[in-house]
């Protein structure tokens, strides 16, 4: 019996209202039934406008051609009630998907939408709420929730309806290295246990591909390729130059060094375990990590014993925080969905204010330094991109920036050089709302470069930026930093903080643990480093990057960015 073909996908052209390029250009594959799908290509490529079409209720506006068939038939044949229960979405960010008050609510609120009877909403709610390990929070408001467990949430409340395909946009993007993979396992259990076809577009792919069967890579709104995702990496590898950064580390890496054509491609950990040693090659020892000249001796942030709590009746979500960076420091802060790192970047931007504790910045009591003064010296890049937009066009926001800034001559040459940088100029005209989300946040990240502040505060800037994105941010951070700014990031990208950390830290229970060195933060962590350090970190404990590495083997590199 042939498979089922649940999508078709047939020369399918959009482009959004008073864009001058199309969003996608003939774009053709195939979903088989049970299939599990990664979207994946850089930001701006057309992987959310293609996932919204796969779903009517959600399709954007604008000049469509080609067709979209689903079991057979097009989407516009099928009737609605049909489609919103067997086509499901989950979107980015959680708290745009959740609009009841409490677990539960959320939990029923489709299937009353969909006017089940009361017998079969208990039914489902109760399958729902065990299979995904809800009991404890299923009565907590949703506002109380870690940003995994918005998620699960979501993705609980759409499994209710027995979906058929699970659509996913960057699903993890908000989520740190543990509820990722506790997510991603959700999903394989869903893909196994129901053979429900999952579709995800995804930016970090060390961990969606080893569980994918099939990788659409997009580019410039065209599939260049669909296939099994050894296959679509090697082609990358083989064809696609300009993209090898889209290619897992320790796949990547693989390329780099591999001579033996025959041993399949690692795509996990195990897989790279067994290769390695199978290849007879092997490390040589030695520090692989240069000092770091852009740190200087002096302290440009400090602060000591912070309380911090959102209610009085509540416990302080930051208890006696204390922490030093030193002026040309990136430090990289980590910790759990929930544990408090974008209310720490808060009290120290002033959006919140502590209720015990000092801050210094530039040895001046932060409470003393005028707030004018203050919105210069310290910037503050929230992670949710839209709360900056206020103006029609991308320019009209980034000039009215410049204009409330009080060097606007420095600004104004800035501002060239960074539209060239993040790869604007093609979104200026456009509505901020209508641009990709990593397109959002490299529009934010401008905003607040622009300022040339003395400190940057950064709460998860690689959201949503596709790799050659990351690069090009890793590449302009280095460059502020020689310049002497000092950045505090909030991160859940371990693989950034690897390039890109001069010092890491944990929060944890209210406090930062673990203050050290990138290299020995990273080199003693099990859970919160690099795949690459996974794999290889007993055979070469210097190296957290491939990128560490493959300058040992000069002659054996093809190409490396």
């Amino acid at each position: 019996m042939d498979i089922l073909v649940q999508y078709k996908i047939e020369n399918v052209s959009f482009a959004y209202p008073n864009s001058d390029q199309p969003s996608l250009t003939s774009v053709s594959f195939e979903v088989e039934e049970g299939d599990f799908v990664v979207l994946c290509g850089p930001s701006g490529s057309g992987k959310t406008t293609l996932l919204r079409h796969l779903k009517m209720e959600v399709r954007p506006v604008g000049t469509l051609s080609g067709s979209i068939f689903y079991n057979g038939k097009g989407l516009e044949e099928i009737e609605s009630t049909r489609l919103v229960e067997e086509i499901g979405i989950v979107f980015q960010d959680p708290d745009n998907q959740l609009v009841m008050n409490t677990v539960w609510q959320e939990l029923v609120f489709a299937m009353e939408n969909l006017a089940y009877s009361s017998e079969k909403i208990q039914r489902r709610l109760a399958e729902v709420v065990q299979f995904f390990g809800m009991e404890e929070w299923l009565h907590i408001p949703v506002h109380q929730l870690s940003g995994g467990q918005k998620q699960l949430v979501n993705v609980a409340a759409v499994m209710a309806l027995r979906p058929k395909v699970l659509l996913l946009d960057e699903p993890t993007a908000q989520l740190d290295p543990i509820a990722t993979r506790d997510f991603l396992q959700l999903l394989v259990r869903i893909n196994e246990e129901f053979s429900t076809t999952i579709v995800m577009s995804e930016h970090r792919l060390d961990e969606t591909l080893p569980i994918a069967n099939k990788v659409v890579f997009l580019k410039n709104g065209s599939v260049c390729y669909a296939n099994h995702p050894a296959v679509v990496l090697q082609h990358i590898w083989d064809e696609q130059k300009d993209s090898v950064s889209y290619i897992p580390a320790i796949s990547r890496f693989y390329f780099e060094v591999n001579s033996d054509p025959h041993h399949a491609l690692p795509l996990t950990v195990k897989e790279a375990k067994r290769w390695w040693k199978a290849s007879g090659l092997s490390f040589t020892s030695g520090d692989l990590h240069k000092k770091d000249n852009s740190v200087q001796e002096e302290v440009l942030f400090q602060c000591k014993n912070i309380v911090f709590q959102y209610e009085k009746d509540t416990p302080p979500i930051l208890k006696n925080l204390s922490l030093s960076v030193q002026k040309g420091e990136l430090f990289m802060l980590f910790g759990g969905n929930g544990s408090g790192k974008s209310t720490f970047l808060q009290s120290i931007a002033g959006a919140i204010t502590p209720q015990r504790g000092k801050m210094k910045l530039l040895g001046r009591d932060t409470r003393k330094i005028p707030t004018q003064e203050k919105s210069t010296l310290v910037a503050y890049v929230h992670q949710n991109p839209a709360l900056y937009f206020t103006k029609e066009t991308v320019k009209n926001q980034l000039d009215d920036r410049i204009e409330r800034l009080p060097n606007i001559d420095e600004a104004v040459p800035r501002l060239a050089e960074l539209v060239s940088v993040f790869e604007l100029k093609d979104v200026l005209h456009k509505h901020p709302f209508d641009i990709s989300g990593g397109q959002q946040q490299k529009v934010v990240l401008a905003l607040a470069l622009l300022a040339n502040p003395a400190l940057l505060l950064l709460d998860e800037p690689t959201k949503g930026l596709d790799p050659v994105s990351k690069l090009r941010l890793s590449n302009w951070l280095k460059g502020v930093r020689e310049k002497g700014t000092t950045i505090i990031m909030v991160s859940h990208d371990v693989e950034f903080a690897a390039l890109n950390a001069t010092k890491c830290g944990m929060l944890f229970d209210g406090q930062i643990h673990s203050v050290e060195e990138k290299l020995q933060f990273l080199r003693e962590n099990f859970f919160y480093t690099t795949s690459f350090n996974r794999a290889f970190g007993e055979e070469c404990p210097n190296a957290i990057t491939e990128k560490d590495v493959t300058i040992q083997w000069p002659t054996r590199i093809k190409y490396y960015t």
